[in-house]
């Protein structure tokens, strides 16, 4: 059985796949993902093939309050995520974003749709 790493286990997405884990291995990560060097240990110590990355800062009100705070997570933390996952030959990473890239619009939201 292949063992899956999580980020982002306390939000919405990470508490309910990380409850519903059924027969799966998942090993949380509990630290900083702007930490680089704690990021390479989680992955290597826990010897891990798949990563479903959700960790980020996402309220609009919690991001303009700290800007700086939201793109050392959201952007730096998710290049630590994804330099160690090419480094230890991760074979399947996941990485879910968030609505709130989108325009603010009535419109149905879509993949085409433009960002921010």
């Amino acid at each position: 059985m292949d063992r899956i790493g999580l980020t982002g286990s306390t939000g919405s997405l990470g508490k309910l796949i990380y409850k519903n884990k059924k027969n799966l291995k998942i090993f949380r990560f509990k630290g900083d993902i702007r930490n680089k060097k704690e990021v390479f240990e989680w992955i290597h110590k826990n010897d891990l093939k798949i990563i479903i990355h959700l960790a980020a800062i996402v309220p609009i009100k919690t991001v303009n309050e700290n800007k700086r705070k939201a793109k050392e997570v959201n952007y730096f933390g998710t290049r630590n995520i994804v330099d160690a996952s090419i480094k230890k030959n991760i074979k399947w990473f996941f990485f879910s974003s968030t609505s709130h890239v989108y325009l603010s619009t009535k419109k149905k939201i879509s993949e085409r749709s433009k960002t921010k």
